[in-house]
């Protein structure tokens, strides 16, 4: 045999391996059939970046999307850097959830991680429908989700959302941009250094007529969660099936107790997505001894 059929035959079982191994591309049907520790071992394995200046890098996270980071930002970009996936039990679940053709909304989409594997899930018979108040981080993930092709299947709204129009103040950590949160319009602006405020109108997520018909609805708008909800009544009045996915945390509410009354009156049955376990039913009584300022994960089905 030829030296160059030898070693053209050699290059075609490495490929081979390397596409069962997902080393070309992160296959997501893995998140599904593979365990964990492997998926987040390959993906870590096709990080990549290209710092652009400017404070942005761009890097390939789930092994497979382009996207555009802060490199001032310790608390989320740092670890897409270095390990390529971010909440790596929601991102399982997602995979399960969202199906093709779906209309899927994003709620506090940040540099827009989910956004893009939401996008990819739902395909071109779907849409994707991405809120971020913080005007940097929304334009980033819209050159990502135009840099992998998902620009017509998913648009990103400029938008905070609240239960009514007010005007607001944004208030983002210049370390910790996910960590941006609303304060009351006429609250003083606050001198640190390490914070940006920036004036906003919020609008009630129920007045897109696009998404009176949504599937699922991400909502992580750290302290809004309630206003949101109760600004989507439009869409939950409609009693059709509806998926939620919901960050909640009894610190931020002055009844939590009544916020998840509110959830069940809705129609909504109660799990909890667990970092080991999974998907995991739960009790009013379970979230409410929950420590105070500890983050839940819901998952609302109805």
């Amino acid at each position: 045999m030829k030296p160059l059929t030898i070693l053209s035959g050699i290059a075609s079982r490495v490929r081979r391996h390397a596409d069962e191994a997902g080393l070309r591309l992160f296959h997501l049907d893995h998140l599904k059939t593979q365990p964990r520790y492997r998926n987040e071992a390959v993906i870590r394995q096709l990080c990549a970046n290209a710092y652009l200046g400017e404070g942005r890098s761009l890097c390939r996270v789930l092994g497979r999307y382009k996207m555009i980071v802060d490199t001032n930002d310790v608390g989320l970009s740092s670890h897409l850097l270095l390990d390529g996936y971010w909440e790596m039990w929601l991102t399982e679940l997602l995979s399960e959830i969202v199906r093709p053709g779906m209309t899927v909304v994003d709620v506090g989409a940040n540099l827009g991680y989910f956004t893009l594997l939401m996008a990819d899930l739902v395909g071109p018979t779907g849409y994707v429908h991405a809120f971020e108040p913080n005007i940097d981080l929304a334009r980033r993930m819209a050159q990502s989700l135009a840099l992998n092709g998902f620009e017509s299947i998913a648009m990103v709204h400029e938008q905070a959302l609240s239960d009514a129009e007010s005007d607001v103040l944004l208030v983002v950590p210049t370390d910790e941009p996910k960590n941006g949160h609303l304060l009351p319009g006429d609250h003083p602006v606050s001198g640190d250094e390490t914070v940006e405020s920036r004036p906003m109108q919020t609008r009630r997520l129920d007045s897109y007529a696009a998404l009176l018909n949504a599937d699922i609805i991400k909502i992580d708008a750290d302290t809004s969660e309630l206003a949101i909800w109760h600004g989507m009544s439009g869409i939950l009045d409609t009693r059709r099936p509806l998926t939620i996915v919901l960050e909640f945390a009894r610190a931020r509410y002055v009844d939590p107790g009544a916020f998840i009354d509110r959830i069940v009156a809705d129609g909504f049955t109660l799990a909890e997505i667990t970092l080991e376990a999974g998907i995991q039913p739960t009790t009013r009584e379970a979230i409410l001894t929950a420590p105070t300022t500890e983050d839940v994960m819901l998952l609302l089905v109805r």
